[in-house]
């Protein structure tokens, strides 16, 4: 893995553990702290837009196209075999969650932040762990 890549990867894992860290034992308890709510949302913004960064870059170096989208990026790295169709599908629905992060499509539910983060991050993990080993078998 490039150290550009390596570099993404290490930002994205210990984003995860901050985050993580940071949830409140039960998601409706992320209401009493605004700046908790803004920390969690932003935090998992930012984690989203490194993983669709991370993609992008994988996608370039192995020449694999161009995608016209955050969500594509995953579904071209899936074809190519870098990560599996479930991590594709996973993460294209983070880059819904970024959306509305970003967007504030409607009225961002923070209570649903909470509740769905722990399986988004567990994706974002597995994510990580199948580029790992994609590199690691290109190098070995």
């Amino acid at each position: 893995m490039g150290e550009l890549l390596l570099k993404k990867a290490i930002a994205c894992r210990d984003r995860i553990a901050k985050l993580r860290a940071a949830l409140p034992g039960k998601p409706e308890d992320i209401t009493k702290d605004e700046h908790l709510e803004a920390y969690i949302s932003f935090g998992l913004f930012l984690l989203i837009q490194d993983a669709v960064d991370l993609a992008a870059h994988l996608i370039a170096a192995r020449g694999l196209g161009v995608p016209s989208s955050q969500r594509e990026s995953f579904e071209i790295l899936a074809r190519a075999g870098v990560i599996s169709s479930d991590s594709a599908v996973a993460m294209a629905s983070m880059t819904a969650v970024r959306n509305r992060i970003a967007h504030a499509y409607g009225e961002i539910d923070p209570v649903r932040i909470a509740r769905e983060a722990p399986a988004g991050l567990r994706d974002v993990e597995r994510f990580l762990g199948e580029v790992a080993q994609a590199a690691a078998a290109a190098t070995g």
